[in-house]
């Protein structure tokens, strides 16, 4: 199945991903990018397998890392809501379409 971001979650990604890379190095920069491709795949394959939660969004704990995937299927695709972390404003998410 096709996925597809919003841009708000492509600069949760990308600001998740460059924090990893200065605080933490790049084997831990890998391996949660690793964790984001292992669980898009998930999804891609299996679209019902995170929890649903607000507005027919789901949501799928990564392994390893304090964030939520969060997503929408549509017809033919998949939208990245957001990738959320799981200490901060919980919900924040709610309004993106």
């Amino acid at each position: 199945m096709k996925i597809a971001w919003l841009a708000q979650a492509e600069i949760e990604l990308n600001a998740a991903i460059d924090y990893y890379h200065f605080h933490a190095g790049m084997a831990v920069t890998i391996d949660f990018r690793k964790e984001i491709e292992r669980n898009i795949n998930l999804i891609s394959r299996h679209t019902k397998l995170g929890m649903r939660v607000r507005h027919n969004a789901r949501r799928l704990i990564l392994t390893g890392y304090p964030f939520d995937l969060v997503y929408r299927e549509e017809q033919d695709k998949i939208i990245i809501i957001a990738l959320a972390h799981q200490r901060r404003r919980p919900g924040y998410w709610t309004n993106r379409r």
